[in-house]
């Protein structure tokens, strides 16, 4: 958190590079500071989003039961025909893009919330990870995303008091 903060802190390159491509996907527009740039060319350039139908954008949902929600980045259907669900990361440098891991339970949590809410399955989940110069594209298993999302969901039941 000691890092979150200020103009070179991560919460203002994080909302730039994830703006950066809500507007790509959305045929709008890209308009950032010129030191954004490093991260948001590479991205833009990403194969992924070469060729792509974007079904949804930063669309939010939810578990009723539960009580959580939240909303993913983006749902598209690949150039290759792949329905893939994926959430964006920003590092803030090229061994990061490397080492970071994979956002397996937030994007469990997700597919298991489009399966419920409209009956979607997804085919394949995406991590990418956007650093300056560089971006990785890391895929899961939508089934091993439902289990990690289980576990931490189990791992915080556990540890709310008893009422």
């Amino acid at each position: 958190m000691a890092k979150k903060d200020g103009p070179d802190g991560w919460e203002l390159r994080g909302n730039t590079i994830h703006k950066a491509l809500e507007n790509h996907l959305s045929n709008k527009g890209v308009v950032a500071e010129e030191r954004f740039y490093k991260w948001i060319d590479p991205l833009l350039d990403c194969w992924l989003f070469n060729d792509c139908e974007v079904l949804a954008i930063e669309y939010a949902v939810c578990d009723p039961v539960k009580r959580v929600g939240g909303s993913f980045d983006f749902l598209l259907r690949t150039a290759q025909g792949t329905l893939c669900l994926g959430d964006l990361k920003t590092v803030g440098s090229i061994h990061g893009v490397k080492s970071r891991k994979k956002a397996d339970a937030q994007l469990g949590a997700y597919s298991h919330m489009l399966i419920d809410l409209h009956g979607l399955r997804v085919d394949k989940c995406v991590t990418v990870v956007s650093g300056p110069g560089d971006v990785a594209v890391k895929h899961s298993d939508p089934e091993e995303c439902h289990c990690k999302w289980l576990e931490a969901w189990d791992t915080h039941r556990l540890m709310q008091p008893e009422w």
